[in-house]
């Protein structure tokens, strides 16, 4: 017998049981399994186990548990994995190293949970799997040549020669000790602790906005789509985007970002408001669980420092995630020693960044026209590309290398701080002040930048209700 999984999509989504029992009749997702699929991952056990879902439809298996298969059915005729492609990760680290496609300098053998021993996954060199670890399976794009590659692979990037990003489609198991409960929420990917913490049923909703839609807004079902398969993003920085899997999320941060806005912001409309008044369950599920993971990823040494545009928006989904959940933790990001790119490059000018535009070491990036700081320019709100690692890269020009890249992103998830009062909380106030100028600038005409549609129309609508821009 197959059943479909409720989160998996197309022909893929089917999830193939060798032996099926009924074990709780109020919870349907609860049931024993020797063999379960998702997004095209297939994983079999030695034996029979109990194997449920958690509330955004991933799978936790009770154990240990002795995986003796990890394959798929996603790739075209013709096109077999390498040992090296196909990869898998337990407990996955927050570094630049990564164990799922050897096609990358950021490899490591050792890393590739789906080689055990060096071989490959199979019931006579079996992977098992502790309570206390998850293991996240993908499926790599394959290739003879950059002309000679599976239908839909991805553009090459001239700096790895390879796909960007090289990975299509990940699945996620987690193993645990016991069943939890109904509509749970997954625990983070990263890090050793799997306690079972939240549960859908507990989302303070009731702090959600329910403000009149303005303009033209998102599809519901296509922000819900884009965040729907988990978003891993666990390798640091630029290296992360070359393994996001393609069919899950944007391989460029400042891409996710926007994503990540549409959901934020359209939370906070009345949503009986919308054509057909759909529901806000699955935006915010996705959101919540995005939020805990990001979260998992900062307190297992990882963070999103400033460069170009890949560390944007990973800090209000946290925020959000704890004002949600009422979790202490995660309301407190701010305080958090966590690298996030928005806060890193944003700063009111000092004398200092005066005094460094001024002298030998300045040195920004020769793309853009140099323009260095004043004293009259002194507190202004202002963005840097790496502020606080290079203050040597600042560049008060407006054209400066990677501004209409990041700046863009800022109002949606800002609007959306404000709105639900957290700008203190957020603990970074040059960004709110930053982004206050920029969409003065914009309104002005004097900014270039496109900020999209939505976010500037909630903007407009709604930035003036709020606290006065400085």
């Amino acid at each position: 017998m197959s059943f479909r999984n409720p989160r998996s999509a197309g022909r893929h989504g089917w999830m193939v049981l060798a032996v099926i029992t009924l074990l709780l009749p109020t919870a349907p997702t609860l049931f024993a399994a020797t063999k379960v699929t998702q997004n095209g991952i297939i994983w079999t056990f030695a034996e029979d186990r109990e194997v449920g879902t958690f509330c955004n439809g991933e799978y936790w298996v009770k154990g240990p548990v002795t995986i003796v298969g990890i394959s798929t059915d996603l790739h075209a005729a013709g096109f077999v994995p390498k040992p090296g492609q196909d990869g898998s990760m337990v407990n996955p680290g927050t570094d630049w190293k990564q164990g799922y496609d050897n096609r990358l300098n950021t490899y490591e053998a050792s890393l590739n949970a789906g080689l055990p021993n060096g071989k490959a996954v199979a019931p006579d060199n079996p992977l098992v799997l502790q309570p206390s670890q998850t293991l996240i399976s993908m499926v790599s794009w394959l290739y003879r040549s950059e002309k000679d590659t599976e239908p839909g692979c991805p553009s090459f990037n001239g700096g790895t020669d390879a796909p960007r990003p090289v990975t299509r489609s990940a699945a996620i198991l987690t193993c645990l000790t016991e069943a939890p409960p109904a509509d749970s929420f997954r625990p983070p990917y990263c890090g050793k602790d799997k306690t079972v913490k939240y549960n859908r049923k507990n989302l303070k909703v009731e702090l959600l906005k329910n403000l009149p839609p303005v303009g033209a807004v998102p599809d519901v079902a296509a922000v819900e789509k884009s965040m729907a398969r988990t978003w891993v993003d666990h390798v640091h920085e630029f290296s992360g985007a070359m393994v996001h899997p393609s069919e899950h999320m944007p391989n460029y941060g400042r891409d996710m970002a926007h994503d990540m806005d549409n959901a934020a912001l359209m939370l906070q409309l009345d949503f009986n408001a919308l054509p057909g008044k759909p529901s806000k369950d699955k935006i915010l599920m996705h959101l919540v669980q995005y939020g805990i993971d990001a979260a998992g990823i900062a307190d297992n040494g990882g963070g999103w420092p400033a460069n170009g545009g890949h560390g944007l928006g990973r800090k209000w989904p946290i925020l959000f995630a704890g004002l949600m959940l009422d979790d202490t933790h995660m309301k407190d990001v701010g305080q958090w020693k966590t690298r996030f790119q928005e806060d890193e490059q944003t700063f009111y000018v000092t004398q200092a960044d005066v005094d460094m535009t001024h002298s030998p070491k300045w040195n920004p990036d020769n793309r853009s026209p140099k323009t260095p700081y004043e004293k009259a320019d002194i507190g202004l709100p202002e963005w840097g590309i790496r502020h606080v690692e290079k203050p040597e890269a600042d560049n008060r020009n407006w054209a400066a290398k990677y501004r209409g890249v990041n700046a863009p992103a800022y109002p949606a998830f800002v609007l959306s701080a404000l709105i639900m009062g957290q700008k203190k909380a957020w603990n970074h106030d040059a960004l709110f002040d930053y982004t206050d100028r920029f969409m003065k600038l914009v309104s002005e005409r004097q900014a270039p930048e496109k900020v999209p549609a939505f976010a500037a129309n909630m903007w407009k609508a709604y930035r003036p209700q709020l606290e006065p821009a400085k």
